[in-house]
């Protein structure tokens, strides 16, 4: 087994750190319209993957958004995180939607995995691969734990989202720090899921003609107007989600693969 670097176990930490710092903001954020839509969009494809007994695991569970999006679809659910902060506020959550039984909370690091071979029937990983030092390394843990022909489902931060460039530079000049979060381009996320042992069977995103014309799409206290813009614009988002230039243009890239 290769050894993890210095390096990676400082940003390890860092990371960490700041997703408990973030725990209790963490929730407000994803009201936004935004993620709402990245929420429906991936709920349409976990939808269609469960069968009886089946078990997922969510990598990046955070506050438990999806852990829950996969027990209401059915799932037993095994949620992971790195963060003491974003688990326990999981932990609450799946109490109060009273799931505490379809639902098992674990700390873990995505690229040691404690389980055994081909042990789950899906495994979802939203907003995590951009902030894993090395991604190779983590999907290739999941493609060791995940069932032969079963679902990766991901989503990962786009690189030319206009929003994220106004938000980049804006925090930039502001207030300057490390970055921690690695934005990954189409061409090195299909390869590496590729040589990691997966294939890609969907990969599109979430734009929006709203995300281009408004930036309060993902800002949670800007939901109103987002929305507003969401529903003018919704009859044109199927065909704009995989059109290579508004693709590009997405905040999120989702991606449904399968292990080989």
């Amino acid at each position: 087994m290769v050894e993890t670097s210095d390096k990676d176990k400082e940003t390890k930490l860092e990371v960490m750190r700041h997703f408990d710092k973030e725990a209790l903001e963490f929730d407000f954020e994803r009201t936004a319209a935004g993620y709402r839509l990245r929420y429906r969009l991936v709920k349409s494809l976990i939808s269609r993957e469960h069968k009886y007994d089946a078990v997922a695991l969510d990598l990046g569970c955070g506050t438990g958004e999806y852990a829950l999006m996969l027990a209401e679809a059915g799932f037993e659910v095994v949620g992971g995180d790195l963060s003491r902060g974003m688990l326990a506020v999981a932990k609450s959550k799946i109490q109060r939607h009273k799931l505490a039984q379809e639902i098992q909370l674990i700390r873990l690091e995505s690229t040691k995995l404690p389980f055994q071979n081909e042990t789950f029937d899906t495994i979802t990983c939203i907003a995590l691969m951009d902030w894993v030092p090395d991604c190779h390394r983590f999907l290739i843990e999941a493609n060791r734990v995940i069932k032969q022909q079963a679902s990766f489902i991901a989503c990962v931060d786009a690189l030319w989202s206009p929003y994220r460039i106004y938000r980049n530079i804006k925090f930039a000049i502001s207030r300057p720090r490390k970055r921690l979060v690695r934005i990954l381009n189409l061409v090195e996320l299909k390869r590496t899921l590729t040589s990691c042992g997966f294939t890609i069977e969907k990969f599109f995103g979430d734009v929006m003609l709203a995300q281009v014309i408004a930036h309060s799409l993902y800002e949670a206290r800007g939901k109103v107007l987002a929305l507003k813009v969401l529903r003018a614009t919704q009859l044109l988002d199927p065909y704009l989600t995989n059109m290579p230039l508004f693709k590009s243009l997405s905040e999120h890239y989702i991606i449904e693969a399968r292990k080989k």
